[in-house]
C-alpha cells in the first residue's frame, strides 16, 4: 500500500556497538510494522541464521518505526514464506509451520552483542592464523556459536 517502504536501511546500536542491515520491504498496519525479507537463491535460511536475521530486523525496525508485529522470510523458490508474529514480550511465534521453533528478539539481541564483543576482543588480541595447508576462504575461528 501507499505506506509500504522498500529497501530500508536499518541501523541499530547495542551497548555502543553499531550494526546495520537492509530489509526488502516494510508494511504498516494498525497492528504495527511487518518486515518482509526476500531470498531468491535455492538454499534455505535455517535455524540460528534465520532467527538472527529476522530478530535483528525486528529490533532495528522497532527502534526506527515503533511496534513490529510480524517478520517474514520469503524464500521465493520455496513453497511458502516463513512468518513469525511477535508478542509484547519479544517472543516470535511461527505462524506458518508448527515444525519451526520460535525465538525471542531480546535473546537474539543478547547473542548478537556477545558475538560482537568476542569479535572486538579477538581483533584487539589478534586473530589466530589458520594453518597454511588449510587455505580456507573464510576463517571459522571466531564464527558465532562455536
Amino acid at each position: 500500500n501507499e505506506k509500504s517502504k522498500i529497501e530500508q536501511y536499518l541501523p541499530l546500536t547495542i551497548s555502543g556497538i553499531n550494526f546495520m542491515g537492509y530489509v526488502d520491504r516494510i508494511d504498516f498496519s494498525e497492528k504495527g510494522a511487518e518486515i518482509i525479507d526476500y531470498k531468491t537463491g535455492k538454499s534455505r535460511v535455517e535455524g540460528k541464521d534465520r532467527n538472527w536475521q529476522l530478530g535483528f530486523y525486528a529490533l532495528a525496525a522497532k527502534e526506527k518505526y515503533g511496534k513490529v508485529h510480524k517478520v517474514v522470510l520469503d524464500m521465493l523458490r520455496q513453497e511458502r514464506p516463513i512468518e513469525f508474529e511477535i508478542d509484547e514480550k519479544g517472543n516470535a511465534h511461527c505462524t506458518s509451520s508448527k515444525f519451526i521453533e520460535g525465538f525471542n528478539i531480546f535473546e537474539i539481541q543478547k547473542e548478537i552483542l556477545e558475538t560482537a564483543q568476542k569479535i572486538q576482543q579477538a581483533y584487539k588480541s589478534g586473530f589466530k592464523p589458520c594453518p597454511i595447508d588449510k587455505n580456507c576462504e573464510f576463517c571459522n575461528e571466531y564464527y558465532y556459536g562455536k
